[in-house]
């Protein structure tokens, strides 16, 4: 059973855990982590807000068996339910909702090549879905690697010929090829696409930018969704236009302005 913690302020989730005798100790949280001490864990995350995403997900030492279970409750009389499985995934549309309302949908794998530092660096997967599903504008399968800083270099230097490990690199899935022609009332093709970030990149980017590696991180995953999903900033326009929906889209998950 929890320790017992101060009374919960005002805006934080306020979670009663029962023993077995129905006994009750309120904590106060944003995630909690139950560990059943066999190598599994279960992870929750609060939302900051009212409303928002309750994200539980289990976790353990054999990742390609891992179940997530998405509750999103994005008002009082909605709640979407969300089960992926990491092999054989399938999408699942939101239930109770209209046509044409319910939110992307997010396919996410993720992949930590990291170890030591650098892995205890690196977000946790919630974190990641998290931000991703807010930078969203159409349904996607996306993976997400977390790497440390020699295979991020080799990446770097192979596919773009800069012989050095940058921050996030993103690689679109069929790139270029004509989308096929969509029947009436069908939604848009599902984008695929893959995010490399590198660890130890981003850590001292944070560091050297007076940055918390949270935002950081939750800053390159909103860039490289939108790189995915076709923004870039190749010239003054499009970079304005494409900070400025990071920034709102940061804005709404509780980080300051990556720009400013």
């Amino acid at each position: 059973m929890p320790k017992m913690a101060n009374e919960p302020t005002a805006g934080t989730p306020k979670i009663t855990a029962f023993t077995a005798d129905g006994k009750a100790s309120r904590v106060k949280a944003e995630r909690l982590e139950i560990d059943f001490g066999d190598g599994r864990k279960l992870l929750l995350a609060f939302p900051e807000r009212a409303w928002g995403d309750l994200e539980i997900e289990a976790d353990a030492d054999d990742e390609a068996a891992v179940p997530i279970v998405s509750l999103q409750p994005g008002a009082c009389n909605l709640l979407t339910l969300r089960v992926d499985v990491h092999h054989d995934m399938a999408f699942v549309e939101p239930i109770n909702l209209p046509a044409g309302e319910h939110p992307p949908v997010l396919k996410l794998s993720v992949q930590k090549a990291v170890e030591g530092e650098d892995k205890a660096s690196a977000p946790k997967k919630n974190h990641i879905r998290r931000w991703a599903q807010a930078a969203l504008r159409q349904d996607a399968e996306v993976t997400v690697r977390l790497v440390g800083e020699a295979e991020g270099r080799e990446l770097n230097r192979d596919y773009r010929g800069k012989d050095y490990a940058t921050n996030v690199l993103t690689f679109v899935y069929a790139e270029g090829e004509a989308q096929p022609a969509l029947p009436e009332a069908a939604a848009e093709a599902v984008l695929a696409g893959d995010l490399v970030l590198c660890v130890p990149v981003v850590a001292r980017e944070a560091a050297a930018q007076g940055k918390t590696v949270e935002a950081h991180f939750a800053h390159l995953v909103v860039h490289g969704m939108l790189h995915l999903q076709g923004y870039d900033h190749e010239n003054e326009a499009e970079a304005a236009e494409m900070e400025a929906l990071e920034t709102a889209i940061l804005r709404d998950l509780g980080y300051a302005d990556p720009y400013a």
